[in-house]
């Protein structure tokens, strides 16, 4: 336990090292502590969507579709809300997701193409079946009564909640092991016996959980959810995607589960301290960029660094003996 807490403080390290730089540009917005709280909030659907892009992603699948899937699972959800309420837009999320999910996992596993292409194709024609289904006007609304769930503290509940599940199912389970078997090699891993087509295949249907999740949240939140063309969706996995690569350096210190939402709530102070700065929206970008490069070179480079620094130091100790 005490190893685990004191790798949790050092991967802390980061989001308090950008809040004291944007505490020293803007005091008066980042000395208040709603701001911290605000930015907290802020993180949660993201990461709870990095959740869903997290098992594809460890099994070497590109899934452009789950900004789409998110869409689709959100406009039907908001659909069913109006003629059920709270239970209709919960089941009606998680239909269409797994729906979804199972859809793209089996065209994953049977047609047999790079998942960069498949996923992208499937994003457009997911797009087009979330606008048709939300109508003329290409958004769905939600009654008040049944936008709770995306206020707190249920909105903080419902996170913890979904990660336990995510923490679980990719450390303790016999998939997740598989999981990463494949996503190391996936010839090895089918030359072990492992059935590395049905491996991502649930990689999809365990992600659905967490998309699901996402968009009941994205629509209570909001209280609407809109239709995306010409791959608008993909926008949402940008964010997502950039914070499970930057959970991987996290790895050596603390579970994925945990990085990914460090770096999440980190990027999240990085767009908020732009605009409080002042900043338009290309620079942010060009920030958002930067910080990555910096962040996988560190990465990339500290074994390195380290292997270097040892053999000076060895030879050095030879020279004195």
């Amino acid at each position: 336990m005490k190893k685990f807490l004191i790798n949790t403080a050092k991967t802390l390290l980061l989001p308090v090292i950008i809040y004291c730089f944007f505490l020293c540009i803007s005091f008066e917005r980042f000395s208040n502590w709603n701001c911290v709280y605000t930015i907290f909030l802020q993180s949660i659907i993201p990461t709870i969507t990095a959740y869903a892009v997290a098992y594809g992603n460890i099994c070497g699948i590109f899934d452009f579709t789950i900004g789409s899937r998110v869409i689709v699972s959100g406009v039907v959800g908001g659909l069913l809300a109006s003629k059920y309420g709270l239970p209709g837009m919960i089941l009606g999320a998680f239909a269409a997701s797994f729906i979804t999910a199972a859809v793209t996992g089996l065209l994953n596993w049977f047609l047999r193409i790079p998942s960069l292409v498949l996923t992208m194709g499937l994003t457009m024609i997911f797009e087009v079946v979330g606008k048709m289904m939300a109508g003329r006007f290409g958004f769905v609304q939600i009654d008040t009564k049944h936008a709770f769930l995306g206020a707190s503290p249920y909105i903080v509940i419902i996170f913890v909640l979904s990660a336990l599940i995510f923490y679980f199912i990719a450390n303790h389970t016999k998939f997740s092991y598989h999981m990463r078997a494949v996503g190391s090699n996936e010839v090895v891993a089918g030359n072990a016996g492992i059935m590395t087509n049905l491996v991502k295949f649930k990689s999809f249907i365990y992600g659905a959980i967490f998309i699901a999740i996402s968009a009941i949240l994205t629509l209570s939140q909001s209280g609407s959810v809109g239709a995306q063309t010409g791959l608008g969706s993909v926008a949402i996995v940008f964010k997502p995607l950039i914070s499970i690569m930057l959970a991987m350096v996290f790895q050596q210190t603390c579970t994925l589960t945990i990085g990914i939402f460090v770096s999440q709530f980190s990027l999240n102070i990085i767009f908020i301290g732009l605009i409080a700065i002042g900043m338009p929206d290309t620079f942010q970008d060009v920030v958002l960029g930067a910080f990555l490069l910096l962040v996988m070179i560190f990465a990339q480079n500290t074994e390195r660094v380290s292997n270097r620094l040892a053999a000076r130091k060895n030879v050095r100790l030879a020279a004195r003996g």
